[in-house]
């Protein structure tokens, strides 16, 4: 993931500014009320809950926390303490969150971003005084702990973005997000001490850094790094060989280009623009990047998808939610979503409610459709509506996967809605999906339990001292030698079926 994408992530992850929140002791009967108000929430409200770890785990897991539960806490503590329980969902769409304002304008984060190759760990983005720590120094501890073990212990604290066992999501984003992660785990410091080798020397060095709070980090890092932030923006177009016809799709993410836009009109003609260049630039090998990628509105997901599916097709076998959510869709305030829930939702065998829409095929767009060979980047924060994206598209037999392991299942999610809880005490927030969504996909078409990439890529020493998109230039390459790992696929409207091309070895 690039760098403005990183900055704007953590903007939306600090963006309850305010100065940090004075020390809290929580009571032991406190903590316990909380907690149990927690399960009880998920209990009613989660239709994953037993989906991926077997709910008398699930159960043995409460009581051994609720268990510990005997004595005065601070309200970190209780945090670490909620934790296990929620990131044993394994759910990446199941996020715990702290209390509003505990972190804020006066959290001081750590003044580097880093990233890893092979075992080790390296500068990547320097913010702090000391310029001596150029890219490519090697970052061996923070406060006598080695990045290893902290990397280890971050990624265990947070199942955000990746789904079940999978590990590409949340090594993606923890790593992406260190410094965040790191102040959200162990708090905001004022300063730190490391080991580290600097580029091409073997002396192990120690120093003492001061941590920025985020305004300066953001000063900082756009001053000595400006040029590598501009990115290209969502939906862009730029052909990048001109021997081969070979161009790239940015898709950064499927969420609206505008804030009031309910029909997502402004994506649409975005989209509508960008296929329009590639026929007129006549592209016969697109590279669509949805690296870091998160998702978004499904609906643009299924756009994009028209430009090259080659009959019409469903993103959902199935949308469905527990009873309770109910209560979450309809408000007092408006004496109309009774109504619209009635419309959209029926009752369904199991004592919930099923979407009546999920069954909804879209048309392939046959004007400037795109009929050549198609490419996706993805690594682990390829999350939600984009794996939907990739999950079609792989049951369609289309595509060759070049990155890593996207962060969510191939089979579907948890999404769609969503209820944001406070804990009565602590403050502490969670946010519980209530629609279970399952893929209109074969399971014998997958290749993984998420959508695992054709050929593996990986940073080397390199890749990050250019700090070159590594993954692109690998799919460059497969172009140019003409490998690709499923053909595209005619579009003969007669025919009800085709058979499904071979792999390509």
């Amino acid at each position: 993931m690039k760098i403005g994408q990183t900055l704007c992530l953590t903007g939306l992850l600090i963006g309850m500014v305010g100065l940090m929140a004075p020390a809290q002791t929580i009571t032991a009967a406190q903590a316990r009320t909380d907690f149990t108000y927690l399960k009880r929430k998920l209990d009613l409200l989660h239709p994953g809950m037993g989906y991926y770890t077997p709910k008398p785990r699930m159960e043995q897991l409460y009581d051994s926390l609720y268990n510990r539960l005997t004595a005065p806490m601070d309200y970190l503590s209780f945090y670490h303490n909620v934790s296990p329980f929620v990131t044993a969902i394994k759910d990446g769409h199941t996020n715990l969150n702290h209390r509003k304002n505990y972190i804020g304008k006066q959290t001081r984060f750590l003044p580097f971003y880093i990233r890893p190759v092979d075992s080790k760990y390296f500068i990547s983005h320097n913010v702090s005084a000391d310029t001596s720590l150029q890219r490519g120094t090697e970052l061996i501890t923070i406060n006598d702990r080695t990045i290893a073990d902290l990397h280890r212990e971050l990624m265990e604290s947070d199942h955000s973005g990746s789904d079940g066992d999978n590990l590409t999501g949340r090594r993606q984003w923890s790593l992406v997000q260190f410094a965040d992660y790191y102040a959200a785990w162990y708090g905001s410091a004022d300063s730190v001490s490391i080991s580290y080798r600097l580029a091409g020397d073997t002396l192990v060095r120690k120093t003492r850094l001061r941590c920025p709070n985020l305004s300066n980090f953001k000063a900082t890092i756009r001053r000595r790094y400006g040029v590598e932030l501009n990115q290209p923006v969502n939906l862009s177009v730029r052909v990048v060989d001109t021997l081969t016809h070979t161009a790239v799709l940015r898709v950064a993410s499927f969420m609206g280009l505008k804030k009031k836009d309910p029909f997502q009109w402004a994506f649409n003609r975005r989209l509508k623009q960008a296929f329009r260049q590639l026929k007129q630039e006549n592209v016969q090998n697109l590279v669509v990047d949805m690296q870091g990628n998160g998702g978004g509105v499904v609906l643009n997901s299924a756009r994009l998808l028209r430009y090259w599916m080659p009959k019409p097709f469903r993103i959902m076998e199935q949308e469905e939610m527990k009873r309770a959510a109910r209560a979450e869709l309809i408000t007092r305030w408006n004496p109309l979503s009774a109504l619209n829930f009635s419309l959209q939702y029926k009752s369904d065998k199991a004592g919930g409610f099923a979407s009546r829409s999920s069954h909804h095929r879209y048309r392939p767009r046959h004007k400037d459709a795109f009929t050549g060979n198609l490419y996706f980047l993805m690594n682990g924060a390829s999350f939600s509506a984009t794996t939907s994206v990739l999950a079609k598209t792989l049951d369609a037999g289309m595509g060759t996967f070049v990155g890593e392991a996207s962060g969510s299942a191939y089979w579907g999610d948890f999404a769609g809605h969503f209820k944001t809880i406070t804990l009565p005490y602590s403050r502490l927030q969670v946010r519980i999906p209530l629609k279970k969504l399952t893929h209109a996909v074969g399971p014998d078409r997958a290749n993984g339990f998420t959508v695992e990439p054709d050929f593996t890529v990986t940073r080397n020493y390199d890749d990050l001292m250019t700090n070159r998109d590594y993954v692109l230039d690998y799919t460059l390459r497969l172009i140019r030698q003409g490998v690709v790992a499923r053909k595209p696929i005619p579009f003969r409207p007669l025919q009800a079926s085709l058979p499904l091309p071979t792999v390509q070895e």
